[in-house]
């Protein structure tokens, strides 16, 4: 359990930021790559972000406990998991009767909205669990985004400049769910009390 917070937060940086740039590459057969699209999807990030952001505070005080982060972190590594699975359907739906703007606005809102908003609930959940008083909150705060930041850092190397070329961007948005699994999975499925 020891560190346990500081490494999900660390790993949904890196399944985000990876996320981001697997989805951009995902949807670029259909929508193509322009800046309307990045636009797109840099927006479709930030704003799910910051709902995960408002809902992770929500629930983390709800549920100050640490079985309650791993779960919502398993909850979007299968989130992230199902985005290539889903893309096909979506985007033959969409790639013929929409256009660039709203045909990859639409496409990003349905499969990456979802995952990112629950990555960024993690943040202020993990936040909640680590701040044990008024003094060290700004200490506390400032650690976990930073390696949040830091995994994000991560995930977009590794998504631009290894992972996609080397297995593709199916697997890519695979491999990071399969790392948030494997971080969250232990804490989330114990018996121990939280």
């Amino acid at each position: 359990m020891k560190g346990f917070v500081e490494r999900v937060v660390f790993v949904a940086g890196i399944s985000t930021l990876g996320a981001e740039i697997a989805a951009a590459r995902l949807i670029a057969p259909a929508f193509g790559a322009s800046t309307v699209v990045w636009a797109n999807t840099i927006a479709v990030v930030l704003v799910a972000l910051a709902g995960g952001y408002w809902l992770g505070g929500r629930f983390a005080d709800r549920r100050p406990d640490a079985r309650g982060l791993a779960r919502a972190a398993l909850l979007g590594a299968a989130l992230v998991a199902l985005i290539p699975l889903l893309a096909v359907p979506v985007l033959q739906v969409t790639e013929d009767s929409l256009g660039e703007l709203s045909g990859s606005l639409l496409v990003l809102l349905v499969l990456v909205a979802p995952p990112v908003l629950v990555l960024g609930a993690l943040s202020p959940w993990a936040i909640r669990l680590r701040v044990r008083s008024v003094a060290g909150a700004g200490d506390a705060t400032g650690r976990l985004y930073a390696l949040s930041t830091a995994g994000g850092l991560v995930g977009n190397f590794a998504a631009a400049l290894a992972l996609i070329p080397l297995v593709g961007t199916r697997w890519t948005f695979l491999i990071f769910a399969l790392l948030l699994a494997a971080v969250s999975a232990p804490v989330a499925c114990s018996s121990k009390p939280a």
